[in-house]
């Protein structure tokens, strides 16, 4: 704030100036040189800068227009070279087709295959059932016919009978090489 009532208490110079002229006439050539040097320094490295960014700009704008005339083309060749998609469809639609009525076939004819196989082994587990249960009726028949044998030679045989029968069983046996 100082400097405010610093300014505001010098007096007026009448040329619309507030302060010292000698202020702004050595504020004004520090102010040209300052610029001028900046100018002549640094104006060509910006001017360069400044083109080199534009030329830069340019050249990616003509590889851009390049590349996109080059991918223009590749458009154009593929689909050209394309084949026709209603005719690629239907040749699609056939070859499933076929390949569906092979499949069928090939699954109805593994399918006949299986149920032959299920009903030769049915066939033979069957086979085989029957044989194991006429040999269990064969022995079961043999088993009550020995004991019903044995329960009428007991009844019908006497003492000495029994005695006479084990005898000969013994001598048949002692004669056995």
């Amino acid at each position: 704030m100082s400097l405010l009532y610093q300014l505001a208490a010098e007096e007026p110079n009448g040329l619309h100036f507030a302060g010292d002229i000698n202020e702004v006439i050595w504020g004004s050539i520090a102010f040209f040189v300052i610029t001028g040097l900046i100018v002549w320094k640094g104006g060509p490295p910006i001017r360069k800068a400044l083109n080199d960014r534009t030329a830069r700009i340019e050249a990616e704008l003509a590889d851009a227009k390049a590349e996109r005339t080059a991918a223009e083309l590749a458009l154009t060749t593929s689909s050209a070279e394309l084949p026709d998609a209603p005719a690629e469809e239907a040749r699609i639609r056939t070859e499933a087709t076929a390949t569906a009525v092979k499949l069928r076939e090939d699954l109805v004819a593994k399918a006949e295959a299986e149920a032959e196989a299920i009903r030769e082994r049915g066939r033979t587990d069957v086979a085989n059932r029957k044989r194991q249960a006429q040999a269990d009726l064969a022995a079961e028949i043999s088993r009550l016919t020995r004991t019903t044998a044995e329960a009428v030679v007991r009844d019908r045989l006497d003492g000495s009978s029994q005695t006479e029968l084990i005898e000969n069983y013994i001598n048949q046996v002692s004669q056995m090489p």
